[in-house]
């Protein structure tokens, strides 16, 4: 029997290489295996644009540790797909950051979590799945007409405008939206600059605001009326007005405080076509 002592050298570099892909195998799987995810946090989540939300984690055994995590979500309605945070080490208490941007308002779940690492080589990769099961309520996206509504408390909308030319000291003039009046109009100033213009004022004291649904008449979306109120609503809250919702039927107090800006923007984020008509 003949034996090839000349090939014992790329036996060996072949042993080599199949042991350093199952030894990186083991590490990958192992890395990515430790990671553990024990909740995902949000303050607040919008519809239609990037919201911040916390992972908390900490390795399945505190003696080890795991590198370059890669988190990301997997949702199939996503058009931004860019939601990925990279973790360089996972520490007991260590937080990660990563966002997300759904399309639609109401109540719903996180979509899945995809950990994945590449460490140590960066040639294997390995991942698994994590998926929260809280469900959240998305509230509906911030858009549409920033001036506020010509309406004051408990007001019908004539009253409201008649008084809000009597307090006050003027501040500016700003070009006409769909949600004045047209009784509103500086037809003197308006001529002159060839645009119309409504004159606005300086307020004082506290301030009482009601967010009609029929202020929103003037948008044929349904869509689009909700994040209207919901605009109006963030804009009150930041202010620190005293505001309330009415839909229909349906009427919360005036307040400004945290509670009753989350009542508000549930309300709007649940809101159904047949509710709206029927409330």
């Amino acid at each position: 029997m003949a034996i090839g002592y000349s090939n014992n050298l790329l036996y060996f570099f072949v042993f080599l290489l199949i042991s350093m892909a199952m030894t990186g195998m083991w590490f990958t799987n192992k890395n990515v295996d430790n990671c553990a995810i024990q909740r995902v946090r949000a303050h607040q989540i919008f519809a239609g644009q990037a919201n911040t939300l916390e992972i908390e984690s900490k390795p399945k055994q505190s003696s080890l540790q795991s590198f370059d995590i890669d988190f990301e979500f997997l949702d199939p309605d996503l058009k931004d797909k860019k939601n990925t945070s990279v973790l360089p080490e996972v520490q007991e208490g260590l937080n990660c950051r990563i966002q997300w941007a759904p399309e639609r308002r109401g109540r719903q779940r996180l979509p899945r979590l995809q950990i994945s690492s590449r460490f140590p080589f960066g040639m294997l990769r390995a991942w698994k799945y994590y998926q929260d099961t809280t469900d959240r309520i998305v509230y509906p996206a911030l858009k549409g007409i920033e001036h506020f509504p010509p309406t004051d408390g408990g007001k019908s909308k004539a009253e409201a405008e008649a008084q809000d030319d009597k307090k006050g000291l003027f501040r500016d003039f700003r070009e006409f939206e769909r949600s004045d009046s047209p009784s509103r109009i500086d037809w003197k100033r308006s001529l002159k600059h060839q645009k119309h213009l409504v004159k606005t004022f300086e307020t004082s004291g506290e301030k009482k605001v009601l967010i009609d649904w029929e202020l929103t008449s003037f948008l044929s979306d349904f869509e689009d009326r909700i994040s209207q109120m919901a605009l109006w609503v963030d804009i009150c809250h930041k202010r620190q007005d005293q505001y309330a919702l009415k839909i229909q039927s349906q009427n919360t107090p005036y307040s400004n405080v945290p509670g009753h800006y989350k009542i508000c923007m549930e309300i709007l984020a649940e809101l159904t076509e047949e509710k709206a008509q029927a409330a």
